[in-house]
C-alpha cells in the first residue's frame, strides 16, 4: 500500500509541475545542479586549452622556455638548468607537463568529441590543430610520450609511451583533418568561436594558414629521416600553394593583455619585475652578439634591437650594488654555470633585466632605474609561430635546395619581418614610457651589414649558421624552435662552457653536457607502471635529431 501511495503522489507531483512546463524526470534529478554545470561549453574550453598551452611554452616559471632559453643562452638563471641540470622533478617540466596532459589535452579531446556529436565544426577544427601543435612540442622536446592510449581515464589508467617517430605522421594527419573541419560548412546553425579565441578571436582564414604553416615546419624538422618519405614534395606543395601565414597580422601567437585583477599580464613580466629577487639573467653570449663583440659571428655589427631586448637597470657610472661577475658599462649579469664567488650577489637592483619585446618590460633610454610593475605593461605576445619564422624556415629550405627561391632575399625578408615585430609590438604596448621605433636607417644598416656577412660567408654551412643565428636572435623569448634548430642542424653556435678559451676564460665554468631532449616527469615514471625507466637526457634523442 505504501508504494502505491508514493506511486501516486508522484504522478500527481508530476501533473502539476507539466502545468509549468518541467518535466518529471528533471523535477526528481537531484544529483544536476543547474549553477554547477558537469559539462563545459566549447567557448570556455577552448580558451582554457589555449591558456594552459600558450603559458607551457615561454618564459613563465611553469613553461618550457625557463629551460630552454638557458639551454639555447638567451637566459642565465641560479637554478637547475644552469650547468643543465635540469631533472624530472624541476617545476617547469612537471608544470608544464600537467597543464599539456591534464588541462589542455583533456579539454581538446572533449571539445572534439562534444563538437563532432553538435556539429560544431569550427571548434574541432581548431581543437585539432592544438592538439597536433602540442603534440609535435611534446614529441620535440620529450620524444616518446602517451598518445594513442592518452586521455582515456577511466577506460585506460596508465597509458603506454609511444615511439616518437610514429606519433609524428599522426600529428601531420590531424593538422589536414583540423584543416578539413574549418572548411566544413555542412553543419547548419553550428557555433563559431569568437573572443573565447585568444588567438584569432575566431577568424578561420588564419586558422588554416597557421595550420598549414606548422605543417610546414614539422616537414622541415623531420625530412631529414624517412618517416614521412614525400616530406619535401609536400614541402613544395605547399609552398606553391601560397595559403601560409603571409603577414605579422596572422602570426600564431596569444597577446596578453594588462589586467592585474585576474592578471593576464605576461608571465616574464610578472616574475621578474613584481618580485626583489630576479629569476632571470641575459645572457652574456646573446649581450655580446647584439653588441658586436662575438669575435666569431656579427662581429662589429651593433644590433638595434638591444634596446627593446634588454634593459639596464644601472645607470651611466653607477656602481652595481654588490661585487659583480660580470660588467659592461651599464650591463650586468652572470656566467652560464659559473663558480665565481660573485655569482651568488644578490644584483636585483642592479642586473639587466628582460625588455619590452620579449617580456612587455621597459624599453632601455640609458637612464637606468629600478624596474618594478608599474614601469612596464607585460601587454606583449607570446610569439609562438610568427611571420618572420616561416620565413626563416624558408631561407633555410632554399640554401638546401628543396624550394626554388632566392635564400639571400629570404633571410632579408625574414630580417625585416623580425624588424617589423619589434615595432608592431611598441605600436601596440600600453607603457606610459614614451618608446620610438627602430628607424628605417638603423634596420637596413643593420641587415647590410649581415647580408654582407652572409656573401663572404664561403660556404653554405656558414650561410646556414647565419639563417639561424638571426632565427635565434627574433625568436627571444621562446625557446621550442631555437632548441629544435639546434639539436637538427648545429646552429646557432652556443657558448661551451665545458671548452672556453674566449671571453669567459678568466671564470672558472662547469657544466655537464648538454640536454638533447627533456626528462620525463617523475611522477608518471614512478605512478605508471607501463611508463619507460628515466632516461638520460644527454645522450635520449629525439628520432628527428640526426646532427
Amino acid at each position: 500500500m505504501k508504494k502505491l501511495i508514493n506511486r501516486y503522489m508522484r504522478v500527481v507531483v508530476c501533473a502539476v509541475l507539466l502545468l509549468f512546463s518541467l518535466s518529471c524526470d528533471d523535477y526528481f534529478d537531484i544529483n544536476t545542479d543547474p549553477n554547477n554545470p558537469t559539462t563545459a561549453p566549447l567557448n570556455q574550453l577552448l580558451t582554457s586549452s589555449q591558456l594552459n598551452i600558450v603559458n607551457s611554452l615561454g618564459l613563465s616559471n611553469g613553461g618550457l622556455t625557463s629551460h630552454l632559453g638557458v639551454f639555447m643562452h638567451q637566459v642565465t638563471r641560479r637554478a637547475s638548468p644552469d650547468q643543465y641540470g635540469t631533472q624530472g622533478s624541476d617545476f617547469a617540466i612537471t608544470t608544464s607537463w600537467q597543464a599539456f596532459y591534464d588541462i589542455a589535452l583533456e579539454d581538446i579531446r572533449y571539445m572534439i568529441e562534444t563538437g563532432t556529436e553538435s556539429g560544431d565544426m569550427q571548434y574541432v577544427g581548431i581543437a585539432k590543430i592544438l592538439k597536433a601543435y602540442t603534440y609535435s612540442v611534446l614529441v620535440d622536446v620529450w620524444g616518446d610520450v602517451p598518445f594513442s592510449e592518452a586521455n582515456n581515464m577511466p577506460d585506460i589508467r596508465f597509458p603506454a609511451f609511444d615511439d616518437d617517430a610514429v606519433i609524428y605522421p599522426q600529428v601531420i594527419a590531424l593538422l589536414n583533418e583540423g584543416i578539413a573541419d574549418l572548411a566544413n560548412a555542412e553543419a547548419e546553425n553550428q557555433n563559431v568561436p569568437g573572443a573565447d579565441d585568444l588567438i584569432y578571436g575566431g577568424d578561420i582564414e588564419k586558422w588554416r594558414k597557421a595550420a598549414k604553416t606548422i605543417k610546414l615546419k614539422l616537414l622541415n624538422q623531420i625530412r631529414g629521416v624517412d618517416v614521412i618519405p614525400d616530406a619535401e614534395a609536400q614541402i613544395v606543395a605547399l609552398i606553391n600553394e601560397n595559403d601560409l601565414i603571409s603577414s605579422q597580422d596572422e602570426d600564431f601567437e596569444m597577446w596578453y593583455g594588462v589586467s592585474t585583477s585576474p592578471d593576464n599580464r605576461h608571465p616574464a613580466f610578472i616574475t621578474d619585475y613584481a618580485s626583489a629577487t630576479k629569476t632571470y639573467y641575459i645572457s652574456i653570449w646573446l649581450y655580446q652578439i647584439m653588441t658586436g663583440q662575438n669575435p666569431d659571428i656579427f662581429t662589429g655589427i651593433q644590433d638595434p634591437r638591444e634596446p627593446y631586448y634588454i634593459y639596464n637597470q644601472l645607470a651611466p657610472g653607477e656602481n652595481p650594488q654588490n661585487p659583480w661577475e660580470y660588467l659592461d658599462g651599464q650591463f650586468l649579469s652572470i656566467h652560464f654555470g659559473s663558480t665565481h664567488p660573485n655569482q651568488a650577489q644578490n644584483q636585483d637592483r642592479s642586473s639587466s633585466v628582460l625588455g619590452l619585446y620579449p617580456a612587455g618590460g621597459k624599453y632601455d633610454d640609458g637612464a637606468g632605474g629600478v624596474v618594478s610593475l608599474s614601469t612596464g605593461a607585460g601587454d606583449v605576445p607570446e610569439r609562438i609561430l610568427p611571420y618572420y619564422s616561416r620565413l626563416f624556415i624558408e631561407a633555410e629550405l632554399a640554401l638546401d635546395g628543396v624550394i626554388a627561391k632566392d635564400p639571400k632575399q629570404l633571410l632579408e625578408d625574414a630580417m625585416e619581418a623580425a624588424f617589423a615585430k619589434v615595432n608592431q609590438i611598441v605600436d601596440n604596448t600600453s607603457s606610459t614610457q614614451t618608446i620610438p621605433n627602430i628607424s628605417d636607417v638603423d634596420r637596413d644598416a643593420y641587415i647590410a651589414a649581415v647580408l654582407t656577412e652572409y656573401d663572404n660567408a664561403g660556404s653554405d654551412d656558414r650561410r646556414l649558421e647565419i639563417i639561424l643565428t638571426e632565427k635565434w636572435l627574433a625568436s627571444f623569448g621562446n625557446s621550442i624552435d631555437q632548441y629544435n634548430d639546434y639539436r637538427r642542424r648545429g646552429y646557432p653556435v652556443l657558448f661551451d662552457p665545458n671548452n672556453d678559451t674566449g671571453p669567459f676564460a678568466s671564470t672558472t665554468i662547469s657544466a655537464r653536457n648538454f640536454l638533447v631532449s627533456l626528462p620525463w616527469r617523475d611522477q608518471d615514471l614512478n605512478l605508471n607502471p607501463n611508463s619507460p625507466e628515466q632516461k638520460n637526457p644527454t645522450t635520449y634523442k629525439v628520432f628527428w635529431d640526426i646532427n
